[in-house]
């Protein structure tokens, strides 16, 4: 399925969000993930279920000011 993630189309083979983090290899701390403007807890990262042409943000904490 193709899904919009962080601003790019991927093809993708992952059912959930969990699935498409660690397909993505993509560190799971200090991160919040959004499907269109709403951010998904991470307890329900395994059962949030994707979408083709969903959009998914990953936003990473930053330190700073």
């Amino acid at each position: 399925m193709e899904i919009n993630f962080n601003g790019n189309l991927i093809d993708t083979t992952a059912t959930s969000i969990d699935e498409l983090v660690t397909e993505q290899d993509i560190d799971s701390k200090g991160i919040a993930i959004a499907i269109g403007s709403k951010v998904i807890r991470k307890s329900e990262w395994a059962t949030t279920s994707l979408e083709s042409d969903m959009t998914i943000t990953v936003i990473r904490a930053t330190q700073g000011g």
